[in-house]
């Protein structure tokens, strides 16, 4: 027998240990190395406040949606406003709902959130979703699933939003080709080649940035270094054709978020290919996997 949902679950393999808040958005409460925060961990595991975790899932859509209004197959589509990033709409549904316990063991556990549109008013769209935390001795790996349960295609984008501590003397390397610029409000603009400031490829310093953008077209892992901590993290999404990174300069914290689609794209005129939106048809799904390996480990 799974689990109460109001319980934390832990999860623990060798020198790693996870704990997982299904009340609060499905989330993240810490991912820990020992002594080591390899996220920012919540400070009250009790809370039912996503924003106070360490990552929690962002679907059906990611990013914010302007003005939360689009139009879809001949479809106004209205959205509430999120209060941190109002007029717009903000990182979907998933976060701001509890989930079930499916299953759990020492060292995984699965999720699961069903949403019926009849009855729930902030996606117009039904869906049955998953999320598997899976702990290795080296890593811990996020896999996310979403099903379209509708009779009529559904806009569908995944994404992970996790924090981590330490921006002061944080390096960034990855692959992240192209930014896409974003306006005063927040919504990305058009697409361009990064810049020498923005260029992650040997390596970047994180205090300097500010940053709430997202990043296309690399291809391989990103790695995280602090300066004055033992431990790295390399993160290797899967299906995750995009990565948002925020910078805020008033906080210790930075983000590096996996996501399928740039925000705001269903209000965008390049392709899906471009934009990564994925239109899910009647009973079809999709995924998006990240892993994040620790470096270092004795």
């Amino acid at each position: 027998m799974p689990p109460s949902n109001a319980d934390i679950l832990r999860l623990t393999c060798g020198a790693l240990d996870s704990h997982i808040a299904p009340q609060a958005g499905g989330s993240l409460a810490r991912f820990n190395a020992g002594r080591q925060a390899l996220m920012r961990p919540c400070a009250d595991e009790g809370s039912t406040d996503p924003l106070t975790m360490a990552c929690y899932p962002l679907l059906p859509f990611i990013g914010r949606i302007g003005l939360g209004h689009f139009r879809f197959e001949g479809r106004d589509i209205a959205l509430l406003p999120h209060p941190i990033s109002a007029p717009h709409a903000l990182h979907g549904i998933g976060w701001q709902r509890p989930w079930r316990v499916v299953a759990a063991s020492t060292c995984d556990a699965t999720l699961a959130l069903s949403h019926d549109a009849a009855r729930d008013a902030g996606w117009p769209w039904s869906f049955e979703a998953t999320q598997h935390f899976a702990l290795e001795e080296n890593a811990l790996t996020i896999t996310l699933a979403i099903e379209n349960k509708n009779p009529n295609p559904m806009p569908t984008g995944l994404g992970l939003h996790p924090f981590f501590e330490g921006r002061q003397t944080a390096h960034l390397t990855g692959d992240l080709p192209y930014m896409w610029e974003s306006a005063p409000d927040g919504l990305p603009t058009h697409r361009a080649e990064v810049t020498a400031a923005n260029n992650f490829r040997r390596g970047c310093r994180v205090a300097p940035l500010t940053l709430d953008h997202c990043f296309s077209g690399g291809v391989g892992p990103l790695h995280i270094h602090w300066e004055d901590r033992a431990l790295d993290l390399r993160l290797q999404g899967r299906n995750a054709g995009h990565t948002v990174i925020y910078t805020p300069q008033a906080h210790d914290f930075f983000c590096v978020e996996p996501v399928t689609h740039v925000p705001n794209a269903v209000n965008r005129q390049q392709p899906t290919e471009i934009t990564g939106l994925k239109i899910l048809q009647p009973g079809e799904a999709m995924q998006l996997a990240c892993r994040f390996e620790v470096v270092g480990l004795p």
